[in-house]
């Protein structure tokens, strides 16, 4: 592990360089460029609000109108996107760079790296329409702990990073978990309370769990939140970027040390098998 961060450090101007190229090659050639970051999350926030709010009629509370939903839902779907992104773009990053991989000394450590900065920076140009819609739309005033964010930002890499370092391992040895992991982005994505609020899940009985510990009350799907990282980070930023508040720190430390744990791992597994990857790429 300390072989790989050793190499980021070495390599930053390079992984710089990597992150500059793929924020060019997203939009070459088009008209409107970066402000496509800022089209995508609202389109879908139209089609969500539409589906979860207007058609499945899914509650915020009482507080929360129409507009106020719509400001928590972008929040957590500008986050959502950046991660997923990383997510699937890593799995596959060693077999799209193999001509690099397998013909020169290339620091293939640095292309999950690159994608998760890459995904952040663009993850970070729409935002100030998250930040426009809480001041105008929601009314809520920009507080000091707004000061969190790049502590959010740096456990959310390191979470992405990790699990893109595993990921692609497992792509380089076994090609099916590209298709794998695209499935399961789209489960984690709806068992994470991005269109609906928490605590639908914490009240949702399970099917056939009543009276097995407490007579005539039924088990919820509440443990789906406790084992999910991505609703304690997503919570997290919508605390800092909707009320102004810090975070449950109960919440976010838990997902702070789950970051440093996966990405530990995730560079470890990965640097164990680098010298593996020109043959089998």
């Amino acid at each position: 592990m300390r072989g790989i961060v050793r190499s980021l450090l070495t390599h930053r101007s390079l992984v710089r360089s990597f992150v500059a190229r793929d924020l060019r090659a997203r939009y070459v050639g088009s008209t409107m460029g970066f402000f496509w970051s800022v089209i995508f999350p609202i389109v879908n926030l139209v089609v969500y609000m539409f589906v979860f709010r207007f058609l499945l009629n899914a509650r915020f509370g009482d507080a929360m109108g129409p507009q106020e939903t719509s400001i928590f839902m972008l929040a957590g779907i500008l986050v959502w996107a950046a991660f997923a992104e990383t997510l699937t773009r890593s799995t596959n990053c060693l077999v799209e760079n193999a001509n690099l991989i397998q013909k020169i000394v290339f620091p293939s450590e640095i292309l999950p790296v690159n994608l998760a900065l890459s995904s952040v920076v663009n993850m970070l140009i729409g935002m100030p329409i998250v930040i426009i819609g809480i001041v105008l739309i929601a009314r809520n005033p920009i507080g000091p702990a707004f000061a969190l964010v790049p502590l959010l930002l740096l456990t959310q890499i390191l979470f992405a990073v990790g699990l893109g370092y595993i990921l692609a391992t497992f792509n380089a040895l076994w090609r099916d978990t590209f298709h794998l992991v695209g499935v399961g982005v789209q489960v984690w994505m709806f068992s994470t309370p991005i269109f609906y609020p928490p605590e639908a899940v914490r009240l949702a009985p399970m099917p056939g769990t009543t009276g097995l510990v407490f007579p005539g009350v039924p088990i919820t799907f509440e443990w789906l939140l406790q084992i999910n990282p991505m609703h304690w980070l997503i919570d997290s930023w919508r605390l800092v970027l909707l009320w102004g508040a810090p975070p449950d720190w109960s919440m976010f430390l838990r997902f702070a040390v789950i970051s440093v744990l996966v990405f530990v791992a995730g560079a470890a597994f990965f640097q164990r098998n680098k010298r593996s990857f020109p043959d089998l790429l």
